[in-house]
């Protein structure tokens, strides 16, 4: 169903303005944005809510960005810790915006960006960039070749740049640590990485998987939780005089090499065979994958049953969904966010989920249950599905966006100030006017592409007020009075 419009205005674009949008992009379009502005906290959810929380700087209704507002843009990057923003426009060039603490919005420094900039080296002439995910305080690039380019906080090898190594720590116990040489990137740089092309890239928080053109996933980063999937989670006891655990990263790229199956009774598992993968994605601390055959194998952090295996212990391998082997059962697409898997089925409209929303006012799914809070028409992960930490932004086929969180809320569900939170989904009002294409979400933020090739379409975007922040954009000595 299309999406109603405002009354038309007298007159029309023409014929020769018809043609220039025939010619345009349709997988491109104008950038939407609402959220928090206040990138220097928004990696800090205590102090943001302490300091920010009535900020005039929170945007709360979507607007256009002033420096965006004659570039199309292709794809924007996700992930429901990141606490600044990458998009793509539509000649592959990046651009970054946010929060900047480890460098990860690739400009070659740590100063934080209220106007979006220009990633030197991507776009004509340099990397032409194709996905991007993000992380709580790193970004993942990948280009149109196949290559992976990295930027931002490195200490557990989640950039794969280094190697981790011992290191003696004095405080009130002496310690031997595990940290990586290289602490951070403050520029896109190709990952240690020499498997075949990658066509899928997924951020964790502080963890990254890969997907290759062959079908095998490789991880890297913390593993905590065990979300690396290798069968541990890299623990060991770091103080001499009592028991300290600590867990080490990884700093260089591992394929996942095997899958298991494990006995609902007993707990036991046993080796299953590993088909082609054709889709990941990387939650908070876990990690989800899809095969060839449809069947989702889960692993990492598994409180509030976000692995869907029936139990909220952490799993340090991939596990096979046992629950979904029905015939409905079958799943094309994956999508895991801070305490929740959700599943894409092979029939038309049907989505399970696993885990939580909210883990204070939701039930929890300890196996996956079909799911209806996102609509029956919404469009495949990757573009058309947000997911914050404890909500999410689910676009439909018919342009129309589907929001809940549960915040606390910063504007990004961009239904105006007095409507901070909804823990019960519901149509955003404030897009209705446009077709929305795409959305990319963060911790505290929202952007979405929205359609500009039909005839109304540049009509409806112009009723947006613009966003400027030049007289307040970050400058050095806020950099230094923060240190």
């Amino acid at each position: 169903m299309e999406a109603s419009k405002r009354p038309a205005e007298n007159g029309s674009n023409g014929d020769s303005s018809d043609a220039k949008k025939a010619k345009l992009d349709p997988d491109c379009g104008k950038l939407l944005f609402c959220g928090t502005t206040e990138w220097h906290n928004a990696a800090k959810p205590g102090k943001l809510k302490e300091d920010n929380f009535h900020s005039k700087n929170n945007v709360f209704e979507p607007k256009r960005i002033e420096a965006l507002k004659d570039v199309r843009i292709k794809m924007v990057g996700s992930g429901q810790e990141a606490a600044h923003v990458v998009v793509v426009d539509e000649t592959g060039q990046a651009w970054s915006w946010g929060n900047n603490e480890f460098g990860q919005l690739g400009q070659g420094d740590n100063m934080h960006r209220r106007i979006p900039t220009p990633v030197s080296g991507t776009g004509p002439g340099g990397h032409t960039i194709v996905a991007v995910s993000l992380g709580i305080r790193h970004t993942l690039l990948l280009t149109s070749r196949g290559d992976v380019l990295a930027c931002g906080d490195n200490s557990d090898g989640q950039c794969a740049q280094g190697e981790m190594k011992t290191k003696n720590v004095t405080g009130k116990v002496q310690e031997e640590i595990e940290v990586c040489s290289v602490k951070s990137l403050n520029v896109p740089t190709a990952i240690n990485y020499t498997g075949p092309p990658v066509i899928k890239v997924s951020a964790g928080k502080e963890f990254s998987m890969l997907l290759d053109v062959e079908g095998c996933v490789w991880a890297f980063g913390s593993q905590e939780f065990g979300q690396l999937g290798n069968g541990t989670d890299g623990s060991y006891n770091s103080a001499n005089s009592k028991v300290k655990m600590r867990y080490a990263g990884i700093s260089q790229p591992q394929k996942i090499s095997r899958v298991y199956e494990r006995d609902s009774k007993t707990k036991k598992t046993k080796m299953m065979q590993m088909m082609r993968i054709k889709d990941i994605s990387a939650g908070s601390h876990h990690g989800a994958m899809v095969d060839e055959l449809g069947k989702v194998f889960s692993w990492g952090a598994g409180a509030y049953g976000r692995t869907g295996l029936g139990e909220p212990m952490d799993t340090h391998t991939p596990v096979w969904l046992q629950s979904l082997d029905h015939p409905r059962g079958k799943i094309d697409n994956v999508m895991c966010g801070l305490t929740m898997t959700v599943l894409w089925g092979k029939t038309a409209g049907q989505i399970f989920m696993a885990g939580c929303t909210d883990n204070i006012r939701k039930e929890c799914n300890m196996t996956p249950k079909q799911w209806y809070d996102m609509g029956d028409s919404v469009i495949q992960p990757g573009s058309g599905v947000g997911l914050w930490r404890k909500g999410f932004a689910a676009v439909g086929e018919d342009g129309k966006v589907t929001l809940s969180n549960n915040g606390p809320c910063y504007g990004e569900l961009g239904m105006g100030e007095r409507i901070r939170t909804t823990g019960v989904p519901r149509k955003s009002k404030e897009l209705d006017y446009v077709h929305v294409m795409k959305v990319g979400t963060g911790a505290n933020w929202a952007a979405y592409v929205v359609r500009d090739t039909e005839e109304e379409d540049e009509e409806e975007i112009e009723e947006y007020e613009m966003l400027d922040q030049t007289k307040i954009e970050y400058t050095e000595a806020d950099m230094k009075a923060a240190v």
